[in-house]
């Protein structure tokens, strides 16, 4: 069969259409795909274009189809829409959508990074494991929100667990919990406190920012986590307020390390040099003289010691008499009696010159001691000593009888015989009191004669 000219034109044509089609659409970032398209919101693309590359850790799984800005106002922002060109590829829930660039002039392409697997290490405070599945929770403008899962848990040794957070854990074992986030927007710091909480019976796992920083509730449409890019203005922008920043402080240093500054600092190092010698001086002093006196002090010690000892048996026999049964009533009974002497010793003593009575008995007593020291100086009679004793003891046993007579007032004596007694007393006494100053005389003038 011969093929016609016009026929091999015709086939000729509709294939430079095809070309030429598949060529636009390319180039236009449209795929023949039929796979799902996906759009997601940024506010600024940084120069992507449709047809620029999707990648999933470092592989192309599709391309940008179409990039169209909305605007609304201060809520404007990018549309962007890609699709999934291989095959068997998901896109899991709250995986990181970010716009990179391949060097410094490269081609730009959108990355998907997938949710990533973090770890915590939680103190073992029982043997029960978080069951793969568990749920993940945060707190989120002051609300616990469960934001994730539990991949998988273990038990291991306090040794196994990493320099940076070893000091945080005061077992010798420790539960390492791998988990991941997926709730859409939240972005984490990288280090993490985990601690597994109770609720309704059902184990979590309770995750908190070292520093305790709030976080907010991500206000996220998509069900994916889409993170803006820097653009090469906003990084100077940084870098120069950082550079303003690090200027302000270097004037300020420079203004604290004048030269003034500088020189009292340098005095006060070197007062504090001759301080710290001073003070080890000071200190090697006072450490030989506790050893010197360190016998003293252990003497001081152990009389202090004994006195403590002494004190705690004075007291122990104090506690022993006040705890006597017959303590109080007897001590009760003496201060009646005496009460009771005092009330009726007054009327009687009274009727006497009490003051004429005690100066009396005061000089007979003085003058029966000259009496006596002189005869015992002066003479070595015996007779005359025995006679002497013998009057000294007769007073002593007057005074006696007084006393007795003085004891009866508690009893149901007369008193007036009691106050006729006093009074023959008190004269007894004025006359002994005037024999003794004239036998005083005499023993003057034997002294004199001889």
């Amino acid at each position: 069969m011969k093929i016609s000219s016009s026929f091999k034109v015709g086939i000729l044509t509709l294939v430079a259409l095809s070309i030429f089609l598949f060529t636009v659409l390319w180039v236009k970032g449209r795929s023949f795909s039929s796979a799902e398209r996906i759009e997601v919101q940024f506010k600024d693309v940084n120069g992507m274009r449709p047809g620029s590359g999707v990648q999933m850790m470092g592989l192309r799984v599709g391309q940008v189809e179409e990039i169209k800005p909305v605007i609304e106002g201060e809520s404007s922002y990018v549309k962007l829409r890609f699709v999934i060109t291989e095959p068997d590829i998901k896109i899991p829930t709250a995986s990181m959508l970010t716009i990179q660039q391949s060097g410094l002039i490269g081609e730009q392409f959108l990355e998907i990074t997938p949710p990533k697997i973090r770890s915590v290490y939680v103190p073992v405070a029982d043997k029960q494991l978080l069951v793969s599945g568990s749920d993940v929770e945060i707190k989120l403008d002051e609300k616990y929100c469960n934001v994730g899962k539990v991949k998988k848990s273990q038990i291991l040794s306090t040794q196994q667990v990493p320099e940076e957070v070893r000091d945080t854990i005061k077992t010798n074992y420790a539960y390492k919990i791998d988990y991941y986030i997926n709730l859409p927007g939240l972005i984490i710091p990288t280090f993490m406190r985990g601690q597994i909480v109770s609720e309704n019976g059902v184990k979590k796992l309770r995750i908190v920012p070292l520093d305790n920083s709030p976080l907010p509730y991500p206000q996220q449409t998509s069900p994916y986590t889409v993170v803006e890019p820097m653009r090469i203005a906003d990084f100077m922008d940084l870098q120069y307020k950082a550079a303003e920043s690090l200027t302000e402080m270097t004037g300020v240093v420079n203004e604290l390390l004048s030269d003034k500054m500088i020189a009292d600092l340098t005095k006060s190092v070197s007062n504090f040099k001759d301080l710290t010698a001073q003070a080890t001086t000071t200190l090697g002093k006072a450490e030989k003289l506790i050893d010197s006196s360190k016998n003293d002090i252990d003497a001081m010690l152990w009389l202090l010691t004994d006195a403590t000892n002494n004190f705690n048996k004075l007291a122990t026999n104090i506690n022993g008499v006040v705890s006597d049964e017959k303590f109080k009533p007897a001590m009760f009974e003496t201060a009646d009696a005496i009460a009771k002497l005092s009330k009726q010793l007054t009327p009687i003593i009274g009727s006497v010159n009490s003051k004429e009575f005690g100066e009396d008995l005061t000089s007979l007593m003085r003058n029966l001691t000259e009496i006596s020291t002189s005869v015992n100086q002066m003479t070595k009679d015996e007779h005359l000593k025995h006679k002497i004793s013998d009057s000294i003891d007769n007073l002593n046993i007057t005074m006696c009888e007084v006393s007795k007579a003085l004891e009866t007032i508690n009893g149901q004596g007369d008193k007036d015989n009691l106050k006729q007694i006093v009074e023959d007393t008190s004269e007894t006494v004025g006359n002994l009191k005037k024999f003794s100053e004239k036998l005083n005389k005499r023993f003057l003038l034997f002294r004199l004669l001889f």
